[in-house]
């Protein structure tokens, strides 16, 4: 062995950035072989010695997960041993639960959500976690975790969370690239320029998306556009994200439907629009205007079910004007298909 003086140590960089994150958040990292994890209601958080990890487990997980607790806790609660949480027995099992959902939650936009992944015997309840976490569930975790989630966009947990997932998303994408099948960071997801992630197939180009736009050489997108990046632009030739689907066409109307079903309440109707002369049974009339009704969420005139027999409007000579200026592939299009659950 070398007798040369040892001034530096080498350590895990996503050691190093959750370190980090936790000391900034008021929390200092211990290690010992004789806890899993244990939180002392004031300032030392108690994390397992590597020893004690499975070959799965990392400390970076590890100390999102705290943090996620100390989120689902609350300012109360951050102030209670292991806060307030009875770890032998089920009573506190909701907050544990709750704990995943936000770790989820908060790691999925980055393609981290495999990577954070929980450990143990809780692992079940993770696998089974819709793509949305927080959406509505009769599961009583929900509402909690959304909590902890609104709390988790203030500071300072907002800026050191972004920070610490976007540092672990870069070591990611570069770690990716070397990485074996069975390797963590296999599991890890690039990130799209639009926010979203991207696509698994490659193959899938933004220019080919039915939410693409040109503008000038550049692609503006309408999933990024709702998403609230009005003036991000794409490159013609960009991957494409998640949220890709092949461009809309007539054709596709007969299996979609989603603007004449529960993309939208009512269709109104001008003065001028011939179906109020031609099909006045078709026609309701209230306090806000002349309209066509959707009972159960189903414009009168549809016919079809977009399966056996194609969706098809029954009046669609005379259908009214608002009817006709609807585009396919428009940023209302859009809207309607997301609300029948047909885009992501």
């Amino acid at each position: 062995m070398s007798s040369r003086p040892i001034q530096h140590r080498y350590t895990d960089p996503t050691d190093l950035v959750w370190l980090r994150a936790a000391a900034r958040l008021g929390m200092q990292v211990r290690r010992s072989s004789e806890v899993y994890a244990s939180w002392d209601g004031a300032r030392e958080l108690t994390l397992s010695e590597a020893s004690g990890f499975d070959p799965d487990d990392s400390l970076a997980q590890l100390i999102f997960h705290e943090i996620c607790h100390s989120l689902v806790a609350g300012p109360a609660g951050r102030k209670k041993p292991d806060f307030g949480l009875d770890n032998t027995s089920d009573r506190d099992l909701v907050f544990e639960h709750a704990c995943h959902r936000l770790q989820a939650a908060l790691s999925t936009p980055f393609g981290l959500r495999a990577f954070f992944a929980v450990t143990t015997e809780w692992r079940p309840y993770w696998d089974a976690l819709p793509k949305d976490p927080l959406a509505y569930s009769e599961d009583p975790a929900v509402p909690i975790a959304k909590r902890a989630f609104l709390e988790a966009q203030t500071a300072p947990f907002n800026e050191v969370l972004n920070e610490a997932l976007s540092d672990t998303a870069t070591i990611a994408a570069l770690a990716r690239k070397a990485a074996p099948e069975d390797s963590l960071w296999a599991l890890t997801r690039a990130q799209h320029p639009s926010g979203f992630l991207a696509h698994a197939d490659a193959s899938k180009r933004c220019e080919s998306c039915a939410w693409s736009r040109a503008r000038g050489s550049k692609l503006r997108c309408l999933q990024a556009q709702r998403a609230g990046k009005t003036s991000l632009l794409l490159a013609a030739d960009q991957a494409g994200c998640e949220l890709w689907e092949p461009r809309l066409t007539e054709d596709s109307c007969k299996t979609c439907g989603a603007c004449c079903r529960e993309g939208f309440d009512r269709v109104e109707l001008k003065r001028g629009d011939r179906l109020r002369k031609v099909r006045p049974d078709l026609i309701s009339e209230d306090r806000w205007g002349v309209f066509v009704p959707r009972p159960d969420g189903r414009c009168l005139p549809l016919v079809g079910n977009g399966e056996e027999f194609p969706y098809r409007c029954s009046v669609y000579a005379d259908r009214p004007s608002s009817c006709a200026d609807f585009e396919i592939g428009s940023s209302a299009c859009l809207v309607a298909r997301r609300r029948v659950r047909l885009s992501p």
